[in-house]
């Protein structure tokens, strides 16, 4: 018999999936927009190149009588030819400016169009229950409850989920997804406590190593003010968002020194943080210490989503 503290509860996640569909729907017309736009403008732009190709052509035809220009006359087919080979071209163009910039200047528009409808979700992105973030399982939950009449009590779903073994293969395509988000940063903010409690932040560049997504390695001056707090092992992280408001967030996390020194991490820095090898002289590197940061889970967050994933090591 579920109880009434337990019922009040099932209330808010029945009223919170009831959002997250009302979300879903948002986001899945937002991203249906974006890719119609995208689409449209590369027709346009191919269609206006194919019209300026085919009144070069007619103007070419002047010299017609030039052994070369008898070989091919204007026709539909050649037309439908110039066409295609613009839908080639401006496919490729479109990842480049400027045309990536008109597309990213719609997104920023349809950004603003829909803000209000996807703020007024956020409070519900983040399910807490007994202190532990619950809203990824919460459709589990609210299933188990109602069909296995033996979980009685919210705490008994939970429990039964938790002992449910994900299978291998999603955890896979999480992890799979969760590298490609870690290749769009290269830096960080971290955040860390000394023994007084006392917080501070700051911005370091991170790079990881053997295709590992969720180990970042950073190096750092020994004489640092920082090291001292990173030796306690308190720590969190937050990326910068993206333009797409793509973000990785996390405070279960380890924090550690390696055995590594700077030269074995200088091609990933090379790699995957432009300019960074530069700004470091020949003494610096040599005295660095290269700390990892390993994360037990993260979550991400965006406009369009919001997972957490769990490492399983």
């Amino acid at each position: 018999m579920i109880s009434n503290e337990d019922q009040a509860v099932i209330d808010e996640m029945i009223a919170r999936e009831r959002t997250m569909k009302e979300r879903q729907k948002i986001i899945e017309a937002m991203t249906h927009k974006r890719r119609v736009f995208k689409r449209r403008l590369v027709i346009v732009c191919a269609a206006v190149l194919t019209i300026f190709l085919v009144i070069l052509y007619d103007c070419l035809m002047a010299y017609e009588g030039w052994p070369m220009m008898g070989i091919v006359k204007i026709n539909i087919l050649v037309a439908i030819v110039m066409f295609l080979l613009s839908l080639a071209i401006f496919q490729k163009l479109i990842k480049h400016r400027p045309l990536k910039n008109i597309v990213q200047r719609y997104h920023r528009q349809l950004d603003k169009r829909y803000t209000d409808a996807l703020s007024a979700s956020n409070r519900w992105l983040q399910f807490y229950y007994h202190q532990r973030e619950i809203s990824q399982i919460i459709p589990q939950i609210l299933y188990y409850l109602e069909a296995n009449p033996a979980l009685e009590t919210i705490d008994d779903a939970i429990a039964y989920i938790d002992n449910q073994t994900a299978s291998s293969e999603t955890y896979q395509n999480n992890l799979n997804a969760f590298r490609n988000y870690v290749k769009q940063f290269n830096t960080i903010l971290l955040s860390t406590a000394d023994e007084q409690g006392q917080p501070s932040s700051r911005q370091i560049s991170f790079v990881t190593l053997n295709d590992v997504p969720n180990i970042w390695y950073f190096g750092t001056d020994p004489e640092a003010p920082k090291v001292s707090e990173l030796d306690l092992g308190r720590a969190a992280i937050y990326t910068l968002p993206t333009s797409e408001g793509l973000r990785i967030t996390s405070n279960r996390l380890k924090v550690y020194r390696t055995q590594y020194s700077f030269s074995d991490v200088a091609a990933a820095y090379q790699a995957q943080v432009p300019g960074y090898m530069e700004s470091l002289s020949k003494a610096e590197k040599e005295r660095e210490i290269i700390f990892a940061i390993e994360l037990e889970s993260a979550r991400i967050d965006s406009r369009l989503q919001n997972k957490e994933i769990t490492f399983i090591k």
